[in-house]
């Protein structure tokens, strides 16, 4: 551990990472849902289950990690553990992906488990890596502006993983004899793995104040995670900060998973034109990340910009659900990157302030558990709201949307009681 001053080359480097795991992220995102239910003839019901199982180890598992990190007073030992066991299970994908032919049974859970556990590593690593945000902030800059640049170049890690990606995912160029999506996995955790590179070596950690407890015993540090998780309600506004952050956040992700799909059925936009609309909300989200302090700064405060941005984005979507012009549709689209961006920046932000300082890791592995949640629920919403209203055709879906949109308003009253001056 360092008690140096924090330096501006320690910002880029903790950014670098976001940039990093954006790479691996956006190929899995793009093509194992695709490769796996419409090339191998797969359910896509495998891979819920797979995200379901994930989050609910998550559960168990990461508050407990969190607590250690925090007595032990060290972040990047479990950040680059959780890191290499995901790039592993991205290799182990990509690889047993091309050996096989036929979906059978045990090939399907094969490639399912390697799924689950590029998914329980990868959202696992963001307790850590998030819990960094407050040490970073004694360099001088802002924790919004911090978080913003990591939230930036994440997004341009989107950009440039879909463009280095896309030529192996569509087998026109093979790596080591690897075609089409198994060699573009091969690909990706290559380079998750040379930009994690230089936040692992050269990242250093301020020093933590440690809380003279004696050496760890895991039955009392799981004890005492539980007494953590319990002590939430004790923060002044943690505990409504996190419902209003799963309401938006379920709202925010749901629609990025479905978009392509209401593109496509409602609005009936051609491939290219959904393409361009994804490229756009893509840009559109790395500079979303840069322009989040300046909200702060326009609107006087973290919390009143993130009230500003909810009420103008829940308006936006309600636009989302009833217009029926496509131009309207993809730009709206390109919008929800801008909001993704700003939001979840401004949130890890507000939310780092809000809890003790002692105890970043701990709190931020609740925060994940929070978002992990409500990417379960969100699509259980959506597919609910589109059954009971099934006698509408396709439009079907813009009932679902409006379902997204009165959740986003809904998160303005839990952040009522969360205290501006906390920040």
């Amino acid at each position: 551990m360092d008690s140096s001053p924090v330096s501006k080359k320690a910002i880029w480097l903790w950014s670098l990472y976001d940039f990093a795991n954006s790479i691996a992220f956006v190929g899995v995102m793009f093509y194992f849902g695709p490769w796996f239910v419409k090339t191998m003839g797969g359910s896509d019901t495998w891979m819920s289950v797979a995200i379901a199982l994930s989050t609910l180890l998550l559960l168990f598992v990461l508050p407990f990690l969190g607590h250690l990190s925090d007595r032990r007073g060290k972040r990047m030992p479990f950040l680059s553990g959780m890191t290499l066991l995901c790039i592993l299970s991205l290799l182990g994908l990509g690889l047993l992906m091309a050996r096989v032919t036929t979906l059978t049974t045990t090939a399907a859970f094969g490639v399912i488990f390697f799924y689950f556990c590029f998914q329980f590593f990868y959202q696992g690593s963001f307790a850590f890596y998030d819990a960094y945000l407050r040490d970073l902030s004694a360099s001088g800059t802002s924790m919004e502006k911090i978080s913003g640049m990591g939230m930036s170049i994440g997004q341009l890690g989107n950009l440039v993983g879909l463009a280095l990606l896309m030529p192996f995912g569509l087998g026109k160029i093979s790596f080591t004899g690897l075609h089409g999506v198994p060699g573009a996995f091969i690909v990706a955790g290559i380079l998750f793995f040379l930009f994690f590179l230089p936040t692992w070596r050269f990242l250093k950690q301020r020093a933590i104040p440690l809380s003279p407890q004696g050496d760890i015993v895991l039955g009392q540090s799981f004890r005492a995670t539980l007494r953590d998780f319990s002590e939430i309600r004790k923060h002044k506004g943690v505990l409504p900060f996190l419902i209003a952050y799963y309401l938006f956040a379920d709202a925010l992700l749901t629609l990025s998973l479905f978009a392509t799909l209401y593109l496509d059925v409602v609005a009936h936009l051609s491939p290219l034109q959904m393409n361009a609309a994804i490229m756009g909300s893509i840009f559109l989200g790395v500079c979303g990340g840069w322009m989040s302090p300046l909200f702060v700064h326009w609107c006087g405060g973290r919390k009143k910009a993130l009230q500003t941005f909810i009420i103008a984005w829940g308006i936006l979507v309600f636009f989302f659900a009833i217009t029926r012009s496509w131009p309207v549709l993809a730009v709206i689209v390109m919008l929800n990157g801008f909001a993704f961006s700003v939001l979840f920046s401004l949130s890890r932000a507000f939310y780092a302030v809000l809890i003790p300082k002692e105890k970043q890791a701990t709190f931020f592995s609740v925060y994940v558990l929070f978002e992990r949640t409500s990417s379960i629920l969100g699509p259980l919403l959506w597919s609910a709201t589109a059954l009971i209203f099934s006698a509408f055709g396709d439009d079907r879906y813009r009932f679902s949307v409006g379902v997204l949109a009165v959740l986003i308003l809904l998160s303005l009253v839990p952040l009522r009681y969360v205290p501006e001056e906390s920040a």
